[in-house]
């Protein structure tokens, strides 16, 4: 029960980032990311790469998002 809450903060985090820089991203940016998103998944599905890769893989477009969206400055408070 603990892994599968651990492993679906970063897909919850995507999404939201996705939602929440729409703006930023404008359409073509958030379909790009979807698909990005979907063809890696597809990509460990079919090599038949454990699901903890694509986790690890979407961890780091999550935080390749917030740089693009937030532009590197986070605000802290």
């Amino acid at each position: 029960m603990t892994s599968q809450f651990g492993m679906s903060i970063p897909f919850i985090a995507f999404w939201v980032l996705l939602f929440i820089g729409r703006s930023d991203l404008g359409w073509k940016g958030i379909l790009f990311w979807i698909a990005l998103w979907f063809t890696f998944g597809m990509a460990l599905y079919f090599c038949g790469i454990s699901p903890y890769v694509f986790i690890g893989v979407q961890a780091l477009m999550d935080a390749i998002l917030i740089i693009l969206i937030f532009g590197g400055d986070i605000p802290l408070r």
